[in-house]
């Protein structure tokens, strides 16, 4: 089995005239995950969090391992908590992802563990009020204690957002696993 250990946020928005395609693409470009192969996972990341270097313009993003920073290659396969909103000119779309660090006790011992809720909307505000409240009932339902050490209050949200103004737009958040460092058990 592989486990993931770290992850990463990111977001991104795009508008194209062309297709509703093209408008996601640029989204995935302006997120720094335009080359790679996104297979959407529920809502548990790790708890490991990272901050990469991401070239909007280009694409791409760059992450550390082992003391190098590595481009993320063309066709890899990554792992991603997705929130993805379409539309048409005119239309207001928002995308969020709150997450909260927590430990969940099993058999008397604190687990350390991420959790993620998605949401989408119109209006980033109610967005992001929809995603934390999703969070937070996602830690009722497992009656786990909030790592207040992370985040604001253990608390984080990475969102987009856009008001259309060409044929298509795209908003785009993301929790990225980071694709070097899965651990086999």
């Amino acid at each position: 089995m592989n486990n993931p250990t770290r992850f990463w946020l990111t977001s991104g928005i795009g508008e194209s005239d062309t297709s509703e395609l093209d408008a996601i693409d640029k989204a995935l470009m302006n997120s720094g995950l335009g080359y790679q192969n996104h297979i959407t996972v529920s809502s548990i990341p790790p708890v490991i969090e990272i901050i990469p270097e991401i070239d909007r313009a280009k694409g791409i993003t760059f992450i550390d391992v082992d003391d190098k920073r590595i481009m993320i290659p063309f066709s890899t396969n990554i792992h991603v908590v997705k929130s993805l909103s379409r539309g048409s000119v005119g239309q207001k779309h928002a995308t969020c992802i709150a997450l909260a660090k927590v430990f969940v006790e099993i058999k008397e011992e604190q687990i350390p563990c991420m959790l993620a809720f998605e949401s989408k909307g119109e209006t980033l505000d109610k967005t992001e009020t929809m995603a934390i409240e999703g969070v937070k009932s996602m830690i009722q339902e497992r009656r786990a204690k909030i790592d207040s050490s992370w985040g604001l209050s253990g608390f984080k949200t990475i969102s987009s957002s856009l008001e259309i103004t060409n044929n298509f737009g795209c908003s785009v958040s993301f929790v990225v696993f980071d694709p070097f460092t899965y651990q086999n058990e």
